[in-house]
């Protein structure tokens, strides 16, 4: 229709004026280094770092999704004990940075760690028996902490399949697991491809917790070349080689896609009767508590130790608490403007087809891919030149920001319209209803769910950011991950301790309130 490509240009445009000049910036930058700089790192070990971080990336997306499908499916579709619950708990592992994940892993499986103490202690013997640092080490940190996206988005769509389907299917002699393979995973493929491919991007673009357990990627290097070399036109250079990968998978996930059709033609549908597990409960429970145990329960108990619970909290939260507001309103805020153009975005680019809306729909997913360090210095050297004005201003965190994170709203937004069927807009408008009325009628009722994840997503990904803002904030703006970050450097381990329990309630807070709100079928 013809609103649909009006929209389609102002979207285009605000989309251009957000990512393209900090993406042309980062590419003129590359291309001033030269191929000299691939020689100069040596192509056998250029290859060698793109080849570790797409394995990487692959092998922490493949865990990621181990943890989440069975435990979605389990809260969504089954009677297991407490169910809401664990789903409202099952999120919060996304407010813990990776870069924290892997302090609390080297301090319990380190060489030196808790483990190897306990074994020591047994055996004399002072070989580690257990060591989290090198290649898997890394895989099964951003595996367990960013399982919560994929988890976010699984929840969501198994709540939105009907679930006639599936009983269609068992009355006509398949038996459970044959449902699960021919009809439910199916409907859930686009919505696992989405969900893998934010976990993917994360992975690639992941400094800290990769430089921490001792992994040789890209960003590593890339970090290597700002502050060792002080180059930044070859990490600018590094830096396009990671958005080249990011452009191959997104070609993957299309072809992966196909033309297939994963749409459903019911408007509503009823909430799906929990399947009975018997005794088989109690069991399936306790693989909902080995995955929060390895992804919440564990680095919480290890940061409440190295807190060391007490007046301390009542001192940190009364010297922190202004940090801790600028925290959570620009999350707030970010969140918000990221659903709101992220879901138009999703709509328009559904409505206009492959051709004219993918594009429009891709532009988002590269931001991702920028490693947060490189992308504050594009946007510094951008701004600083030729936008003076606004540079060290909270603005320029807010729309790096929305370039890092805006593919999450966009994906989440994606994964919930594809399985709406147009027939259904067209008979809104065969009654009469006009487009506004079809999208506010229509569109968001189905799709409010997955807006309320998208909006979490981002929000918990805002709150706990960390490279960029360094790099962005103006002066005596901080906010928590930065004043954690401050306080590790000072060796200030307690208050760093208090300071990312802190974070972790302030992001499960809010997603405790959209839970509630959700299981009582308010939204």
């Amino acid at each position: 229709m013809r609103w649909h490509k009006y929209m389609a240009g102002i979207l285009g445009c605000i989309l251009g004026l957000l990512f393209l000049p900090p993406l042309v910036s980062l590419i003129v930058n590359g291309f001033r280094a030269g191929f000299s700089v691939f020689s100069a790192i040596g192509i056998n070990h250029l290859a060698t770092l793109v080849m570790k971080t797409a394995l990487l990336a692959a092998f922490a997306t493949t865990w990621a999704t181990i943890l989440a499908l069975p435990f979605a499916w389990l809260v969504v579709r089954t009677n297991i004990p407490w169910r809401g619950l664990w789903r409202w708990v099952g999120t919060i592992p996304l407010a813990i940075p990776s870069y924290i994940g892997a302090l609390t892993y080297i301090t319990l499986l380190g060489p030196a760690g808790l483990v190897n103490d306990v074994i020591r202690s047994i055996t004399s013997d002072v070989t580690p028996w257990v060591n989290i640092y090198g290649f898997w080490g890394g895989v099964f940190v951003l595996g367990s902490f960013t399982y919560p996206i994929m988890f976010l988005f699984l929840t969501s769509a198994l709540e939105h399949t009907n679930p006639a389907l599936e009983e269609a299917a068992s009355s006509l002699g398949l038996g459970r697991l044959g449902v699960f393979r021919l009809v439910t995973f199916p409907l859930l493929r686009p919505t696992m491809l989405a969900g893998g491919l934010l976990i993917f991007l994360y992975a690639i673009s992941d400094f800290g917790a990769l430089s921490l357990l001792r992994v040789q990627v890209l960003t590593t290097e890339i970090y290597h070349q700002l502050n060792t070399r002080f180059d930044q036109t070859a990490a600018a250079l590094l830096s396009c080689v990671l958005v080249v990968i990011a452009i191959i998978v997104l070609i993957g996930q299309r072809i992966l896609l196909g033309r297939k059709n994963y749409t459903t033609v019911t408007g509503s549908t009823r909430e799906p009767r929990p399947l009975d597990l018997g005794p088989w409960r109690w069991l399936a429970l306790t693989w909902i508590l080995m995955v929060l145990t390895i992804s919440f329960f564990l680095p919480l108990g290890l940061l409440v130790y190295q807190s060391g619970i007490g007046s301390l909290f009542v001192n940190v939260l009364q010297e922190q608490w202004p940090f801790m507001a600028n925290s959570l309103w620009i999350g707030a805020l970010t969140a918000t403007l990221a659903i709101s153009i992220g879901a138009m975005v999703a709509y328009i680019s559904q409505r206009l087809g492959p051709w004219a809306g993918k594009p429009l729909s891709n532009i988002p997913q590269i931001g991702y891919a920028i490693p947060g360090t490189v992308l504050g210095l594009s946007l510094i050297l951008l701004y600083n030149t030729y936008v003076p004005w606004l540079y060290g201003s909270v603005t320029v965190i807010i729309l790096a920001y929305l370039i890092r994170f805006l593919t999450q709203a966009v994906q989440g937004s994606e994964a919930a319209l594809i399985s709406i069927h147009r027939n259904l807009e067209e008979a809104a408008r065969s009654l009469g209803t006009r487009a506004f009325g079809v999208v506010s009628r229509v569109v968001i009722p189905i799709t409010k769910p997955a807006l309320f994840s998208g909006w979490a997503l981002v929000f918990i990904s805002a709150m706990k950011e960390l490279d960029a803002t360094l790099l962005l904030r103006p002066a005596g703006f901080d906010t928590i991950p930065v004043r954690i970050y401050i306080h590790t450097v000072e060796a200030e381990y307690s208050t760093a301790a208090v300071m990312s329990i802190v974070l972790i309630a302030a992001t499960a807070v809010p997603w405790l309130v959209i839970s509630t709100i959700r299981e009582k079928h308010l939204i």
